[in-house]
């Protein structure tokens, strides 16, 4: 769930969080410690690093301790209860309850209203964030996650950058992979039912068009070189069709980008498709420009196509325009030019950029790239909790 600051509703939602939260640490130190240790996954929505790390502790770890993930969201919730995944409310005291009871707490962006909790309990909390980045960040930017026991990173480059960059002390930095690249380094194949779900035909390619959201930029906008939505994607359309290929939309859980008919695009929002791991697992070509999603695709080393356009970020670059692993592309004819030769002679793509992909891998994920990061960072963790 996104916090819209101009909702009322939204307000009342954190300060009832905010007041559970409280009443769940009196809980707390008078109540007895759970036989079984309880861990917490806390994000926007239960995908990504969090997914990945609930499916593992399904496959291996659920003698161990109990895993629930925490939903801001009640309509959310009750999604996932449907789903059968072990949720807890925040719109309601006794889930809350549990929380307060937990063992460690581990989130992808942050706590919302529960930050007493870090203060005033001795729960482990863990911080995985959400994406390898782009996005310039300052120190300032992570105050909160600053005060976590542990913050795991994907790779010995990106523990300094945190250390250098973020202003995070080296001994909570520890670089044990990236759960959520699991599937993708493992090749795992794709699920059908995604495909069904965006009525991808079989055996047609999918070019993938995920652009990052305005950021810092208000007025930024979703498609480039000052093409309309319209004119962009029916330029795409016809190449896709051209070249037995289906065309892929993404918007990110901060936009929305409305659907126009064509015969062969389909519309994935995130909101709608959150296993962005299983989407890109059926991607042939990616499109984007600033969005960490990219570094996730880049696992699965296929022709990727970065749009020249300018950053929406006012911090600058975390890691910068030389990351662009890719094609850079910067006129709608050279997308369009560049696209046709990775649908038609992927090879030629990679006789060019291989080496790149390897370089930015490196720095990216160093050894990492075994598929067992999930199996690593639940290793840790019941370390964390078991003392």
């Amino acid at each position: 769930m996104k916090i819209d600051k101009r909702n009322p509703h939204h307000w009342l939602i954190l300060f009832r969080q905010g007041l559970y939260t409280l009443f769940a640490v009196c809980v707390r130190y008078i109540s007895s410690k759970p036989k079984k240790p309880i861990v917490v996954l806390y994000g926007h929505q239960l995908s990504g690093n969090l997914k990945a790390l609930y499916e593992e502790w399904q496959r291996a770890h659920t003698t161990k301790f109990d895993c629930y993930f925490l939903a801001l969201d009640p309509e959310y919730a009750r999604l996932l209860s449907d789903a059968a995944v072990n949720v807890l409310r925040c719109g309601r005291l006794t889930d809350m309850v549990r929380v307060g009871r937990c063992s460690a707490i581990i989130t992808d962006h942050g706590l919302h209203a529960m930050s007493p909790l870090l203060s005033l309990t001795n729960i482990v909390f863990v911080d995985v964030w959400h994406g390898i980045p782009f996005k310039g960040f300052v120190p300032e930017d992570f105050r909160l996650q600053q005060r976590y026991d542990e913050v795991w990173v994907s790779s010995p480059f990106l523990k300094e950058m945190y250390q250098t960059k973020f202003g995070f002390k080296p001994n909570i930095i520890k670089d044990l992979g990236y759960a959520r690249a699991d599937k993708l380094f493992l090749r795992e194949p794709p699920d059908p039912s995604l495909r069904e779900k965006a009525a991808i035909p079989t055996g047609q390619k999918v070019v993938l068009y995920a652009p990052t959201w305005q950021q810092d930029d208000n007025g930024r906008e979703l498609f480039p070189f000052g093409e309309s939505q319209d004119s962009f994607i029916r330029r795409l359309s016809e190449t896709c069709d051209q070249n037995n290929a289906v065309l892929t939309i993404r918007s990110h859980l901060n936009t929305s980008i409305s659907a126009q008919h064509f015969e062969n695009v389909r519309y994935c929002s995130m909101r709608e498709f959150p296993d962005s791991e299983g989407l890109l697992l059926l991607t042939d070509v990616l499109i984007c420009d600033w969005s960490s999603i990219a570094f996730d695709f880049l696992a699965l080393n296929k022709p990727t196509l970065f749009l020249d356009v300018p950053s929406p970020f006012k911090n600058g670059f975390s890691l910068g325009k030389d990351y662009r692993f890719g094609k850079v592309v910067g006129t709608l004819e050279s997308l369009d030019s560049e696209l046709k030769r990775c649908l038609n002679t992927p090879k030629l793509y990679f006789t060019e950029q291989g080496n790149k992909h390897q370089r930015v891998t490196l720095d990216a994920y160093h050894t990492h790239t075994d598929g067992h990061a999930s199996a690593r960072q639940l290793d840790r963790l019941y370390e964390l909790i078991r003392t």
